[in-house]
């Protein structure tokens, strides 16, 4: 390498952080002393109402299909969201939404599997329904869904509702851990060994872990002003599956003693999707509430994360799909389409045995290889 092109280098890399403070702000998300408070967008709580509501047509599928919707929940740390809960099924005739009881759904999962698909930042509630439609018709193709199988889309609020983009995201990754908390909640509820696989991508996959540790029964500690929090009781009996993709927890969060200490345990097994170029997460370490490490979605587990996590590492499979995402922030619906990848993927969602896959770190070029 040139001498010649190191201050160009630097220049890029000063470029880099200048652009991520820029963006995140440091220590955004708080306002100081004598600072005017962020301005606020009118609040819109986006529940299906009317027939138009729905957002259009869905194809024909054999896979029943579920909401849990918690938009006009109260996005506190510890408040109960059963209240205003809505549980619907969907039409696919191209109707509304079907509101009914939490309990009609969880009656339907005793003895069949689940796979929840839980949406990332900035989705309205039609947006997140038709990219679930997406995914749910990519996974059946692939043979990732069993016929008894309950597809769930759980919607959570997270359409952007501040002007300041560093401050909305930071609002985001708190609604992101509420989220998990509600979620956790209404599984608290399921049936006795119920079949859970939950996927969630980037904010999705911070709800899908917590989700997974406090069903394991264990504390989620508190973070800024955010209390810590726990369920009444655990649901250890619970089958659980994850699929992460390019989620945005720290990468050190599994590991004994920390955050999500209890996902893995208490999980038969993890599938980390992550793009050691995603330029989204390049930037996540500067948010307020990511415990100032690197995006799991990005750098994965490290060498020091795999030592602490002894055994419990053979529960994870890890993919770095940067030869084919490039610099995105991806979604499934982009992901399902690399075949190497939506096989896994596919065999995490249809209860395969995936064993094989047991403690591997590979990357997409790697698998093309093969």
């Amino acid at each position: 390498m040139s001498v010649k092109g190191r201050p160009v280098r630097l220049i890029v890399a000063c470029g880099r952080v200048g652009f991520a403070l820029m963006v995140i702000g440091g220590l955004a998300g708080c306002t100081g002393p004598g600072q005017p408070s962020p301005t606020v967008l009118p609040t819109i709580i986006d529940v299906p109402r009317a027939d138009d509501d729905y957002p259009t047509p869905t194809p024909p599928s054999a896979i029943e299909t579920w909401v849990v919707h918690t938009r006009a929940t109260e996005q506190k740390m510890g408040t109960n969201p059963w209240p205003s809960l809505t549980v619907g099924r969907i039409d696919e005739q191209g109707g509304p939404l079907h509101a009914t009881e939490p309990e009609a759904l969880l009656s339907q999962m005793a003895g069949r599997p689940s796979v929840i698909l839980i949406h990332g930042n900035a989705y309205t509630y039609k947006e997140s329904i038709e990219e679930a439609i997406k995914v749910r018709g990519q996974l059946e193709t692939l043979g990732g869904l069993l016929p008894d199988t309950l597809f769930i889309i759980f919607d959570w609020p997270s359409e952007r509702i501040l002007r300041s983009l560093e401050v909305d995201l930071n609002e985001k990754a708190k609604r992101s851990r509420v989220a998990g908390y509600h979620l956790a909640r209404f599984l608290q509820a399921a049936p006795s060994n119920a079949r859970i696989c939950l996927m969630g991508q980037s904010d999705g996959g911070r709800v899908a872990l917590t989700t997974m540790h406090l069903l394991a029964g264990s504390k989620l500690p508190r973070i800024l002003n955010e209390p810590g929090i726990q369920l009444t009781s655990a649901r250890s009996d619970l089958q659980l599956r994850g699929v992460v993709l390019e989620a945005a927890v720290g990468h050190t969060w599994l590991n004994p003693g920390d955050r999500l200490e209890s996902a893995l345990p208490h999980s038969e097994g993890l599938l980390i999707l992550r793009n050691s170029g995603d330029y989204a997460l390049a930037v996540y370490v500067f948010g307020n509430y990511t415990g100032f490490h690197p995006a799991l979605g990005r750098v994965g587990l490290k060498a020091r994360d795999l030592k602490k996590l002894g055994p419990l590492k053979d529960r994870v499979e890890e993919i770095n799909q940067r030869s084919l995402s490039g610099w995105d922030h991806t979604l499934f619906t982009q992901s399902l389409t690399y075949p190497v990848v939506a096989e896994r993927i596919a065999a995490y969602t249809s209860w395969r045995d995936v064993s094989d896959g047991a403690g591997k770190r590979y990357s997409t070029r790697d698998l093309s290889l093969r």
